[in-house]
């Protein structure tokens, strides 16, 4: 009997594993459902470890670049929503598939954090070697997951002017909630296994745990950064910009009042925020429209 049980465990175990490597440590593929208003030029970045696809939208003053960094499970076309303003403002942007998303290949055995910064770094590199783009103002815009890889990336790399995060999470919980989306765990001890499983299997345990301290990375953002959450997200609660307000060199945080966790920009006021976030912190006057 006890060894029936004891197999039975297992059995149990494995049936799990392979259900959470599946479905939940694996992101959805979604194909592109939209496109760029404006004239757009598609872009691939050639790594070892895989492809990055994008769109390269050319403004007419080119008075810098915004870097557009999706979520977990998500894609390019999904960040859409932030092109128009920026364009009509003079800048460049750069929408890309993270690796292991979208239209973006990865030979990596787990997407995962790494899989991120890995875009995000490397799109950087691109934007430096293209002389047609302004490389000495480079902006990222990172939504949700997307956020907190753009903020580790912030926290060493000096080629990113300012940072603006929409609704990311500040705490390994938060991701491993964020992650799973439908699916409800008691982050003890489930959500923990859950969150420290997808980073053994990213190969990035170790570093997450000592390098990636969240609570490290949020308090040495190398340039300006800006926080916006709403109230009224659900997926990732309002209580995560307490780490911002509390304990991080975040320049500022702001909350709006929309609803769900993709809505931030729906804010009658997340616009000029935004602008005015980066001329304060440029010493400069922004001619915004939007």
């Amino acid at each position: 009997m006890k060894y029936l049980l004891i197999i039975a465990f297992v059995v149990i175990i494995l049936f799990l594993r392979s259900y959470i490597i599946r479905y939940i440590f694996t992101p959805k593929r979604k194909e592109d459902n939209k496109y760029p208003n404006s004239t757009y030029e598609n872009i691939e970045i050639e790594l070892g470890i895989g492809t990055i696809r994008g769109w390269l939208i050319k403004s007419e003053r080119a008075r810098g670049c915004f870097l557009l960094v999706h979520g977990w499970s998500s894609n390019k076309s999904k960040m859409l929503r932030y092109v128009d303003p920026l364009l009509a403002s003079g800048y460049d942007v750069i929408i890309v598939d993270v690796l292991g998303h979208g239209q973006s290949d990865s030979i990596q055995k787990q997407v995962s954090i790494e899989s991120f910064v890995q875009s995000i770094t490397s799109t950087i590199d691109y934007v430096w070697e293209r002389p047609d783009i302004n490389s000495n103002a480079i902006y990222v815009l990172g939504h949700s997951m997307g956020g907190i890889a753009a903020s580790i990336v912030n926290a060493t790399d000096l080629r990113i002017q300012a940072l603006i995060t929409d609704s990311m999470p500040t705490s390994l919980k938060n991701i491993s909630k964020s992650m799973a989306e439908k699916v409800t765990l008691s982050y003890i001890p489930f959500g923990w296994l859950f969150i420290s499983w997808f980073l053994l299997r990213g190969g990035v345990f170790l570093k997450a745990r000592r390098e990636w301290c969240l609570e490290k990375i949020l308090k040495n953002q190398q340039s300006p950064a800006l926080g916006i959450h709403s109230i009224h997200d659900k997926k990732v609660p309002i209580s995560n910009v307490d780490l911002l307000l509390n304990d991080s060199n975040f320049k500022q945080v702001i909350k709006v009042d929309t609803k769900g966790h993709h809505n931030c920009v729906k804010d009658k006021y997340f616009w000029y925020n935004v602008f005015h976030f980066i001329a304060s912190n440029e010493g400069d006057v922004v001619d915004e429209v939007y």
